[in-house]
């Protein structure tokens, strides 16, 4: 059945609640299983991370199933009458219950370290001991999935380091196993502990397969879960985007009335009392008009930002000469007044997936602040493009007074001005507005400046 995740799942119970969980769950255990239970969870309760919890318990499956196993091979020791095998086996088994206890004390790196290292040398050791005949030596390559199931696989270079250890010794093994042979077991009982180890051994790796398994299907299911929550904030925030946008337009709508009427009426009044009004009285007026100018502009911005990317038509051609040609035309005066020029070094483009409007307010934002932002006697504005496999790449240059580096990224936020508005007119909202039409068509805007030597701003237009 297709698991469903909801964004409560994980928020159900927290801190003392889940031990509190946890501790009902356990009394209404039996007392085997709630001690296993208790083993497996040994230093879980102190960490925060999901993933570190579940290499933890992985962990704690091994060591306890290396204390189970081992036993079964002391068994077959103390039967066999091997002091030193005998010896080797005691410390391998203390090796696994100190390795549980340090994780229940919450050294979960010691103890993987003590448990991979000590482990690794006492079944090297038991394999030249005993004999070839009884293949303990072959534990070594299952020592080598060990580090797969009780480290974190991005952390390579304990990977690395504990893998290498067994393997290593499996290389040494026949090289020394000569030195042992005065040591070596009888035939017999060395084909008796084969037997012994091939059940051993096959219950190791079902263990390990199964929690491998168990490894993999948790990442899957976390995978599930990262892609379901992402599906859901990306839902929320296209929901809260919608909204405030919505919001923005109908405040700026309902605000632009009563802000033209109050235009309206300074300007009315200057126009029939101005000339009997005293110079402050007047400059207040003025102040007023102005400010309720720049507040009608304003909201005219806002309007044209939200306005970006709804109710469009179906994408047409454009001509992005025309476009340019039109807000040449538009800007004639100001051009003519401030002996500036446009030049297009090659002919733009036509795209067939953009509109016409919207590249015209990118380009208009553009140009006019290349001329705004300039104190030459012949400002010039440059327009450039490249076509490349995926983008066209656009360039409008200007010889300006520049932009100082501090503010690559701020410049594109609403309302963000560098200057007075003394000095520079302008309500902070064009190049926001450049930003949010180039990322409509999947592209991206940026710019190179100096300080007093102009501004090169570029922006991409992805093909589709």
């Amino acid at each position: 059945m297709e698991k469903i995740y909801k964004p409560t799942d994980q928020l159900t119970l927290h801190g003392n609640e889940i031990e509190y969980a946890r501790t009902l769950e356990n009394n209404n255990m039996n007392p085997v299983r709630a001690v296993l239970v208790n083993l497996l969870n040994l230093g879980v309760e102190g960490l925060s991370n999901r993933k570190e919890k579940k290499y933890v318990r992985s962990s704690n499956v091994i060591f306890v199933l290396s204390s189970i196993l081992t036993m079964v091979y002391l068994a077959v020791a103390i039967f066999s009458d091997s002091v030193q095998w005998t010896t080797l086996l005691a410390f391998a088994e203390f090796i696994s219950l100190i390795a549980l206890v340090l994780n229940g004390y919450g050294k979960i790196n010691v103890s993987r370290y003590i448990f991979v290292g000590g482990i690794n040398v006492i079944m090297f050791l038991s394999a030249l001991l005993v004999g070839p005949i009884s293949h303990i030596q072959n534990c070594l390559m299952l020592s080598a999935v060990l580090p797969f199931l009780i480290f974190d696989t991005r952390k390579i270079f304990q990977l690395v380091i504990t893998v290498a250890l067994p393997l290593t010794l499996m290389l040494m093994y026949t090289r020394l196993l000569p030195y042992f042979s005065a040591y070596h077991l009888a035939e017999s009982v060395q084909m008796k502990i084969d037997s012994v180890g091939v059940f051993i051994q096959t219950i190791a790796l079902l263990v390990m397969v199964m929690q491998l398994a168990s490894n993999i299907r948790d990442k899957e299911d976390e995978l599930e879960l990262s892609n379901v929550q992402m599906q859901l904030q990306t839902s929320e925030l296209r929901r809260s985007n919608s909204d405030l946008e919505q919001f923005a337009y109908i405040i700026s709508h309902d605000l632009k009335a009563p802000v033209r009427n109050i235009s309206s009426f300074m300007n009315l009044l200057l126009n029939k009392y101005g000339p009997t009004m005293n110079d402050e009285a007047r400059e207040f007026v003025n102040y007023s008009f102005t400010g309720s100018k720049r507040l009608e502009r304003l909201i005219d911005d806002v309007l044209a930002y939200c306005r970006i990317g709804t109710n469009l038509p179906q994408p047409v051609p454009v001509n992005l000469n025309d476009v340019v040609k039109t807000i040449e035309f538009e800007l004639r005066e100001r051009l003519y007044d401030a002996n500036a020029s446009i030049t297009i070094n090659k002919d733009l483009p036509v795209i067939s997936h953009v509109h016409a409007s919207l590249m015209y307010h990118v380009f208009q934002n553009l140009i006019s602040n290349g001329l705004k932002f300039n104190k030459k006697e012949h400002p010039e504005i440059a327009i450039n493009w490249t076509n490349s496999l995926n983008h066209y790449t656009f360039s409008v240059q200007d010889n300006g007074i520049g932009i100082s580096k501090e503010y690559s990224t701020t410049i594109f936020q609403m309302f963000k001005r560098l200057h007075n508005e003394q000095d520079y007119d302008g309500t902070g909202i064009g190049l926001a507005i450049c930003k949010k039409i180039v990322e409509y068509y999947h592209g991206e805007i940026w710019f190179e400046s100096k300080d007093g030597e102009g501004t090169t701003f570029h922006f991409t237009i992805r093909k589709f």
